[in-house]
């Protein structure tokens, strides 16, 4: 007989192994003759994830060291198939670049160092991980060191990330003398038995709350994140599909312990739920497809983590992944998305009537209420994550429906709006029956208070969209368009506590001496 669980756990383990040995070969090689050895090991690295998943699938096992959920299966799968692209596409894109060598060596460890987070059970193997992964990228930021905006954002961001790693450690140490084991299930079956959380987890939470948020680079501390426009595309994109992540992922782990932790829900509520909405509205004013690209990484960050503080893990995962996967296209699709964009520009936008925008709430709620109805949800919390995305489905109606065309537009909209409602409804209940995610959840009070900030971003959204020349637009897309000056804020702020040398923005030319005709030389 054979030890499924070690047959499991090997598969899960080949995973960074893979990447691991893949930056060493990079290393050692000095030329290009192993880019198709790189290829096959990110295809290998797959298929063991997807060997890893169908084994927890048929064959569920416990385990000590590794994790073996199916939060483990699906980041893992997400991690591998994010690599597979990236280095795909990468082969071709830094062809001939003499860092080409040097990107896919730390792509690799990165790449190694996330799947090490997504199937460990244990603390400090979780924490190492963390810390490889920010200085890995840091590298990547500094790939074209003599760019000014790239080393003021790889400085901003290497403050920031030994900021989150003294949070999640000193988080981890006191879960550890709590809870009195380093691994992460035992620590959160206590959680889950426990009556009252402990003093030093509630503090844990926080500490945790706030790795989290330094992470998503959230405000007043994501300027980094809009300015590591100036790294390659698949810098971008990893980062952007993939690590930024993080925060999210730690909050969606340790589930059973920020539910218990009042003072932590509210943290992230009061922090990523401002930062969701302005940089929301904030994208809108933007031109450069690359910078509003970034803006909406932040605010879908935010809203992930507004869904965290909620107690809704399982939307918070659907959101995980399909935004990583929505911003991996985005970024290696740059060429079209500018062509996309530039083609919308030239639509004339017609602002729907009230007649129209009723019609499309009463066509959006005939997908509502019958999902929600057999959902069989009747918390608040719940009833709310069925109600925002009715509220974009509608938005959606509206713009048809404003855009004329008669019924086979209207018939468009409509038959959109039906695959997008079943494709949610689908993937959150996919999600749910997967996570089993605890059962508690925030209030009335968290629940209004993220209901206020969605009207002021659809009051914004409004205001922006069609009333964007009136007298209050222009004061408002003036201020957005500043982004209200919290990155010079926290620009002036970095550079005051840890100074740092830029690279010059122009270089001074060459002194040249020539003869002149009369005999002298001078300087030119």
């Amino acid at each position: 007989m054979f030890d499924v669980q070690a047959i499991e756990s090997l598969f899960s383990l080949l995973v960074p192994l893979l990447f691991g040995a893949g930056a060493v070969a990079t290393g050692l090689v000095t030329n290009n003759s192993n880019l198709l050895a790189q290829s096959f090991t990110f295809k290998l690295a797959f298929v063991c994830a997807v060997a890893a998943a169908i084994g927890r699938w048929w064959w569920p096992v416990d385990g000590v060291w590794l994790s073996h959920a199916p939060l483990t299966s699906i980041m893992l799968l997400l991690i591998t198939l994010l690599g597979m692209v990236l280095g795909r596409f990468s082969e071709r894109y830094l062809a001939g670049d003499p860092g080409q060598r040097r990107f896919m060596i730390w792509l690799q460890v990165i790449l190694a160092s996330v799947a090490m987070i997504a199937i460990t059970n244990h603390l400090l193997v979780f924490l190492v991980s963390w810390i490889i992964i920010s200085v890995s990228l840091h590298q990547l930021l500094m790939f074209f060191p003599d760019r000014p905006r790239a080393a003021l954002a790889a400085h901003k961001k290497f403050i920031f990330a030994r900021i989150a790693e003294f949070c999640l450690a000193l988080a981890f140490l006191l879960l550890y003398v709590q809870y009195d084991t380093p691994f992460i299930d035992r620590i959160l079956a206590q959680v889950s038995t426990s009556s009252e959380l402990p003093a030093a987890a509630q503090i844990a939470a926080i500490l945790m709350a706030a790795a989290a948020l330094f992470k998503c680079a959230q405000m007043p501390f994501h300027g980094w994140l809009i300015q590591v426009v100036e790294s390659p595309t698949p810098v971008s994109a990893l980062l952007h599909a993939g690590v930024v992540n993080l925060g999210g992922f730690l909050m969606i782990l340790m589930a059973p312990l920020i539910v218990q932790a009042s003072a932590a829900q509210w943290l992230l509520l009061l922090v990523a739920g401002p930062t969701a909405v302005f940089a929301s509205l904030v994208m809108m004013t933007r031109i450069s497809i690359k910078v509003r690209l970034a803006w909406s990484t932040c605010a879908q960050m935010g809203w992930m983590l507004v869904e965290c503080a909620l107690g809704l893990y399982e939307l918070a995962l659907l959101h995980l992944v399909a935004h990583s996967a929505y911003k991996a296209h985005t970024f290696l699709n740059a060429g079209n998305t500018v062509e996309l964009s530039m083609k919308k520009r030239l639509v004339e936008i017609n602002q729907p009537g009230p007649g129209q925008w009723l019609t499309a709430v009463c066509f959006s709620a005939l997908f509502m209420l019958p999902t929600i109805f057999l959902a069989n949800e009747a918390r608040p919390a719940d009833l709310f994550s069925w109600v925002v995305p009715g509220i974009a489905l509608t938005i959606l109606l509206s713009e048809f429906l404003a855009a004329g065309g008669g019924v086979f537009t209207l018939g468009r909209g409509l038959i959109l709006g039906a695959v997008f409602w079943a494709l949610y409804w689908l993937q959150k209940t996919f999600f749910s029956l997967m996570l089993t995610p605890p059962d508690s959840q925030a209030g009335l009070v968290a629940v209004g208070f993220v209901a206020i900030l969605i009207a002021l971003l659809v009051r914004g959204y409004y205001q922006i969209r069609y009333h964007r020349f009136s007298p209050a637009g222009a004061r408002l897309y003036r201020f957005l368009f500043a982004a209200g000056y919290l990155d010079e804020w926290s620009t002036r702020l970095t550079l005051k506590i840890w100074p740092a040398k830029l690279p010059d923005v122009v270089r001074p030319r060459a002194v040249v001496s020539v003869s002149s005709t009369s005999g002298s030389r001078e300087s030119v």
